[in-house]
């Protein structure tokens, strides 16, 4: 499954973009609604991963900001950023190198993530993900294993029950290799939505 890192941060792209082309040192921004853009990092340049680069566009634009990691469909990691600190640490599946591993997921409070609400916040679905208890059945695992059978889900049910829509939650997934990997199709999916190139990125279409 695709692996991914994203940030999200309050601001609109306009006012955050002069940041983010100081700041990231080779990547794309997109709106994400009217209050938010989204940062996608090339995470392959040294120091220029999502939780590298987390600390130093929040302190800059004085804003917090929550940078997310997906790795292989299988584990989601989200570090909200204050004042250039990390102030919460959320990992859906900490142990999943070791030998025995432990599903229980590492910081899962939800109150951690409400300066990201675009809108009304569902807490029960924000409560449920951030566990890895799936509301929604097409989300568990077939084999009845507990937890989402894909990590992507349980970020997309974040963001949701953070009252941002399907478009904006799509791009939250969509990371810098895959967006200059497919130019047409990023095109037609943005469409007349504004794509923000940083540092050394090539424009991809």
């Amino acid at each position: 499954m695709t692996t991914y890192g994203t940030i999200l941060i309050p601001v609109p792209l306009g006012e955050a973009a002069p940041v983010l082309r100081e700041v990231c040192t080779a990547g794309y921004a997109t709106p994400a609604g009217p209050r938010f853009c989204l940062v996608h990092p090339d995470r392959f340049v040294d120091g220029n991963g999502v939780f590298a680069l987390a600390g130093p566009i929040g302190a800059e634009l004085g804003v917090p900001v929550l940078a997310a990691f997906q790795y292989d469909g299988d584990r989601l990691e989200l570090e909200v950023w204050r004042d250039g600190v990390r102030a919460h640490r959320y990992d859906s599946w900490p142990d999943r190198d070791e030998k025995n591993p432990n599903r229980a997921p590492l910081g899962a409070d939800p109150t951690a993530f409400l300066d990201f609400a675009t809108g009304p916040v569902d807490n029960h679905r924000l409560t449920s993900a951030l566990a890895d208890i799936p509301i929604d059945a097409e989300d568990m695992d077939v084999d009845g294993e507990p937890g989402y059978v894909w990590a992507q889900a349980l970020h997309w049910d974040v963001l949701a029950a953070l009252s941002h829509g399907n478009q904006v939650i799509r791009r939250a997934q969509w990371d810098y290799q895959h967006m200059r990997g497919a130019p047409q199709t990023l095109a037609e999916v943005l469409g007349s939505t504004e794509l923000v190139v940083l540092g050394t990125a090539d424009r991809p279409y």
